[in-house]
């Protein structure tokens, strides 16, 4: 009979599925990080350009998919009894290969525009790209569903199956003639579509078209709006850095992608928290405000303080010529940046509590409020900055942004938190440990 008592065996699980969430990501970016590595060096720097287009687009149309498929299904569906699991698990991840299908076709178009009027490099890569979205969203819907059911062993294992398979393929293309860029798209989307066989055997479950209205129907309310906070959030990074590169010049720009780049582990450890953090506050409400809230205070607080300390350890240690080492003669104009890089991260961390927490509470039409005011406020003072100060400029004004947006966050949460909790009894959770025993 196990002496653990039973609010420290909690506490264990939930530290166990966010550690799966890490592990994850850092799968995820050793992955990404060996296709760059080889697109750079067998193929060169327009074919690395090339790529880089490819993966914002991919970037784009999950976040698409999550909102209209696997963030709702996290919401509504996390810990429930392993049937309800694998018969909305099959329709979210039909939905999210519906999305990955459209997005296919437009970026079919785009790739014969690409071709005829821009670049035959970059047309290649969109055209290899649009048969690979539907393997790609679908891939990504295994993962979150996985997290949804408290399984973030299965989803990190999909993973890895994904990174061996790609691996294996990225050098086939030189002994089949296929040494373009486009063999590498292919390369990715069809090692995604191996890790999503994996994931279908391991969830014992197929997407099923069938339900896709069904599942529209049902979770159009938060489907939408999750969508809009999504490609919201997207856009508005995207057109900042633009804005940026416009306004004071390819250098600074690269000064402040030298800087974040320093700060890269804390980006990791943000997103593979994140995959879970929603299915962990939706555990949580079930137990009450003070649960919630508890959990949301710390995740950002735990967050928010290994972004500080890495950020201090990075400003202090890499000056003594490692710096040189890593950046070149970008590593100046970086170092000089990091004080505001550092403290828009730290405050960037501080958002993902009561993110997750509104999730938790179902209120996408708050979340999508937020994150549109967080963005402009990011998006203005970046870019006002920008125009007063350059680099400087950019950096401080996106890190005061960030940190207003904290306040805004918190404030929030403690509204909504207040107006909705305690919560009726919702659908009875069930613990990880017999979801495995039962799914899988």
């Amino acid at each position: 009979m196990s002496t653990v008592p039973v609010g420290r065996a909690a506490l264990l699980r939930t530290a166990g599925r966010l550690g799966w969430g890490v592990a994850d990501q850092g799968v995820s970016s050793v992955k990404n990080f060996v296709l760059g590595v080889f697109v750079a060096t067998t193929l060169g720097a327009q074919s690395l350009g090339a790529l880089g287009l490819v993966l914002v687009t991919y970037a784009i149309v999950l976040q698409a998919a999550r909102g209209l498929a696997t963030d709702p299904l996290m919401v509504r569906y996390t810990g429930t009894e392993p049937r309800t699991w694998r018969s909305s698990s099959a329709a979210a991840t039909a939905t999210a290969t519906v999305v990955g299908i459209v997005a296919g076709a437009a970026c079919l178009a785009g790739g014969a525009v690409l071709t005829r009027w821009v670049s035959g490099e970059g047309g290649a890569a969109f055209t290899a790209l649009a048969p690979c979205l539907p393997l790609l969203a679908l891939q990504d819907s295994y993962r979150y569903a996985f997290f949804a059911a408290g399984r973030g062993g299965a989803a990190c294992a999909t993973d890895m199956v994904w990174a061996v398979s790609l691996v294996l393929l990225l050098p086939l293309g030189a002994p089949l003639g296929h040494d373009g860029i486009a063999w590498a798209v292919v390369a990715f989307g069809a090692s995604a579509g191996l890790s999503a066989a994996f994931a279908a055997w391991r969830a014992r479950t197929l997407p099923d078209p069938r339900r896709v209205v069904w599942w529209w129907r049902e979770h159009h309310d938060l489907g939408t709006r999750f969508l809009g906070e999504n490609v919201t959030l997207g856009v508005g990074q995207q057109v900042t850095v633009l804005v940026v590169a416009a306004v004071a010049g390819l250098g600074a720009l690269g000064a402040v992608r030298g800087a974040e780049m320093l700060i890269g582990p804390v980006a990791s450890l943000l997103m593979g928290i994140s995959q879970v953090a929603v299915p962990e506050a939706v555990r949580a409400r079930a137990n009450g405000r003070s649960s919630l809230e508890r959990l949301c205070r710390a995740l950002s607080g735990g967050l928010a303080a290994v972004a500080l300390m890495w950020g201090a350890l990075v400003f202090v240690v890499l000056p003594h010529g490692l710096g040189d080492r890593l950046l070149g003669e970008v590593w100046p104009s970086a170092h000089s940046l990091l004080p505001a890089v550092i403290i828009g991260a730290t405050a960037g961390c501080l958002h993902v509590g009561p993110s997750a927490g509104l999730r938790a509470l179902g209120r996408a039409d708050l979340t999508l409020r937020m994150q549109v005011l967080v963005t402009s406020t990011y998006a203005v003072l970046g870019t006002a900055g920008a125009a007063a100060g350059g680099a400087g400029g950019m950096v401080w004004g996106t890190a005061t942004a960030s940190c207003l947006g904290a306040v805004a966050w918190w404030l929030a949460l403690d509204r909504a938190a207040r107006a909705a909790l305690p919560l009726p009894p919702a659908t009875a959770l069930v613990e990880p440990e017999e979801v495995d025993d039962r799914v899988g």
